[in-house]
């Protein structure tokens, strides 16, 4: 449980840091349609990904 929360914590982590590093520059190119087109694709793909990271660590336990 504890290795659980570790991994956790650094993916947290890093995902702040890589938000912050790639939000540090401007993009002269945005769109507003492609900016929810890319975020409906992560969420997509996040959703099941995240059911199925549950169900295995459940059936681990």
């Amino acid at each position: 449980m504890i290795f659980l929360i570790i991994f956790a914590a650094i993916v947290s982590i890093v995902g702040l840091v890589i938000t912050l590093l790639i939000t540090k520059s401007e993009d002269v190119h945005y769109s507003s349609n492609k900016s929810l087109s890319n975020q409906l694709f992560i969420y997509c793909i996040l959703i099941p990904l995240i059911i199925i990271v549950i169900i295995i660590a459940i059936l681990i336990t």
